[in-house]
């Protein structure tokens, strides 16, 4: 069933894709000589965090390994049924547990992040002192020197790099549970092949997912369709009480209170997407979406085109990265404040520099 998409990896599936064969070999060696493994995912952990750790969770488990996954903080409600059954700790609920779990670990992955940073206060020393050997499967820019490193911000995704990965080593261990975490990390970083998809290499990669069985509509319906009454309604509320645009400037831009998410009993997850709508309108081609999270002013910037590079805007002025066309970062500064200063770069383009 699989000859025809092992043609491709072998001569062509991957060609953007530079692992070489000694490397993915290396961390194949470093799986089957590991007990304990753990898999870390970002703070804040998206659908890629979720579908990279728990796809190759799915993967060691078949291979008959231990595996934990560590989150710094909680996911979206929406990810909750692709980790049924999968062991995983999170670090502002179970510090202890998870510190043990670092102690024990004979191998980190680290996953859809390339910086300690981007983890929490509580474990980024406790990563960084650890002498077991890393990895580092991600499609940010500018990685640490972490340990063994597979990177690529071509990439989709990272569940994208995953599946390349694993399908290189034993394909026979990607279970139907590994693919179909996999698929939905996948359809979460692309809005569900809206952006982040202009290669090939990535409608392969789904391709081979649903080939294996992967349900893709009842994936996209729980990532990307489903919806609480609550989240519903804030959505509307955002939409017509809180978007601000300015067509001349090609922007726009929404900005919502702690206590206007507490109005609508707010869960995390529930603005997920919220900033694409204000890019259907016709002409905006950057958008914003500035929520206060307690003392911190969370932001999440997005661009029709590469030649509005909100990675480098959320880098220069926002404490902030990501992708080329996605990209997040914050503000302690209030929310009027900040609104204020984005509204005057709004008014200098510095999007556009």
């Amino acid at each position: 069933m699989y000859i025809f998409a092992r043609f491709y990896q072998t001569f062509g599936f991957c060609r953007d894709m530079n692992f070489d064969k000694d490397k993915i070999e290396e961390f194949g060696k470093l799986l089957s000589g590991s007990d304990n493994i753990v898999l870390v995912g970002h703070f804040n952990p998206d659908g890629d965090a979720i579908g990279s750790t728990a796809g190759l969770w799915h993967y060691l488990k078949a291979m008959g390994k231990k595996a934990t996954i560590v989150y710094p903080n909680e996911f979206p409600l929406s990810m909750s049924p692709f980790l049924k059954d999968v062991d995983y700790l999170i670090v502002s609920c179970a510090e202890k547990a998870v510190r043990v779990a670092l102690e024990q670990a004979d191998l980190l992955v680290c996953l859809d992040f390339c910086t300690y940073a981007r983890t929490c206060e509580q474990i980024e020393s406790r990563l960084q002192q650890m002498t077991c050997p890393k990895v580092v499967i991600d499609h940010h820019e500018n990685p640490d020197n972490i340990g063994l490193l597979f990177s690529d911000t071509k990439a989709s995704s990272t569940c994208e790099l995953v599946y390349k990965i694993l399908s290189s080593l034993d394909e026979k261990n990607i279970t139907i549970d590994c693919a179909t975490v996999l698929y939905a990390g996948i359809c979460t970083d692309t809005g569900s092949f809206s952006h982040s998809c202009s290669r090939r290499d990535v409608f392969d990669v789904a391709g081979d997912l649903t080939e294996r069985g992967v349900d893709i509509a009842a994936v996209k319906r729980q990532v990307i369709d489903l919806s609480s009454e609550n989240r519903l309604r804030l959505l509307g509320f955002m939409l017509k009480d809180k978007l601000k645009v300015f067509p001349e400037k090609g922007a726009a831009y929404m900005a919502v209170s702690k206590k206007e998410l507490r109005r609508y009993d707010f869960k995390k997850g529930d603005l997920e997407g919220v900033v694409n709508y204000a890019l259907r309108i016709e002409g905006v081609r950057f958008a914003a979406l500035l929520s206060e999270r307690g003392e911190v002013i969370r932001m999440s910037f997005r661009s029709l085109s590469p030649k509005v590079d909100v990675n480098k805007f959320a880098a220069r002025y926002w404490e902030g990265g990501g992708h080329v066309q996605a990209a997040g970062g914050t503000s302690s500064l209030g929310l009027d404040l900040t609104c204020k200063i984005l509204e005057q770069q709004i008014e200098k383009r510095l999007y556009d520099k």
